[in-house]
């Protein structure tokens, strides 16, 4: 079969370029972590600690995130978490009124989470797992989600692809879709099939490509930080470099939020806490740890 000079290696070369333009810009806009500000002891703010979570991850999911989050609620007294044991992850939650403030999306959901399962209004932090991935996953993917908007509606952060850069590779795909429309109808010509098969087959083959490029577009990519959300990062990383030298700071046990109140949900949303293990119960195989 001899190919029109201009077709042959069209498709994949129009890709190719749409690939790199893809690529670089979602090089360029990728979340990057700033270096810590000077050491503090004091809180910088009063930022949901699933937020602060996220912020100090880059924007990539993190089990921190939820941890903090139900240690948050206890501090602010939405919960009371009880150690009936010698090992940490005998600690249960029962539920509380709270401060009066109100809640956000992704905070209801631990707190439904927790009164679902609760009987005579406690429940353990072990019987908070999940029995099935899929509803696990789901559960998962809601809570980050709340969590992403949260941060966005603050200034934080801003979706890697703005509008204008979305609808112009989407644009740009347009291109190689149709040249594998062109490609496909000139190899069904050449293989004398009748004109339906040829216009099917290249609907069909234009559709496969303009769609894949679609998904990569549409992609859940990680946020990146905004200048207001990069100084507030650079804030709580310097309190992170003080709270890693306070002695004590990481063998806290759940319970111990009671007195040491929300500074423990920041610390365990700043990575710190090695009792987290005790409270990583509404992740996908949590009942296997």
């Amino acid at each position: 079969m001899d190919w029109p000079p201009f077709l042959e290696f069209s498709v994949p070369a129009a890709l190719a370029i749409w690939v790199a333009a893809v690529a670089v810009t979602l090089w360029r806009s990728r979340p990057r972590l700033p270096e810590p500000g000077p050491a503090r002891t004091d809180l910088p703010g009063q930022k949901p600690p699933a937020v602060v979570s996220l912020m100090v991850n880059r924007w990539r999911s993190d089990e921190d995130a939820i941890d903090s989050t139900l240690l948050d609620l206890a501090a602010r007294g939405f919960l009371e978490l009880r150690e009936t044991g010698d090992d940490p992850v005998q600690t249960t939650a029962r539920l509380r009124k709270g401060d009066g403030r109100s809640l956000t999306p992704y905070e209801q959901q631990i707190l439904d989470r927790v009164h679902h399962l609760s009987v005579n209004g406690e429940t353990t932090l072990t019987s908070l797992a999940f029995d099935s991935w899929t509803e696990a996953r789901r559960w998962r993917r809601t809570f980050y989600r709340a969590v992403v908007a949260e941060a966005r509606t603050r200034g934080l952060s801003t979706p890697r692809l703005t509008p204008k850069t979305r609808r112009a590779l989407l644009l740009g795909a347009i291109l190689p879709a149709l040249l594998m429309f062109v490609t496909w109808w000139w190899v069904d010509s050449e293989l004398s099939a009748k004109v339906p098969d040829q216009v099917t087959g290249a609907i069909i083959g234009a559709a496969a490509v303009y769609l894949a490029q679609y998904f990569v577009v549409d992609f859940n990519w990680a946020d990146q930080t905004t200048p207001e959300g990069v100084a507030a990062t650079e804030s709580w990383l310097g309190l992170r470099e003080h709270l890693t030298t306070v002695e004590g700071v990481a063998d806290l046990a759940p319970a111990d939020v009671a007195s040491w109140g929300r500074e423990m949900a920041y610390a365990s949303a700043l990575g710190i806490l090695s009792a987290d293990d005790a409270l990583v119960r509404l992740t996908p195989g949590a009942r296997s740890r």
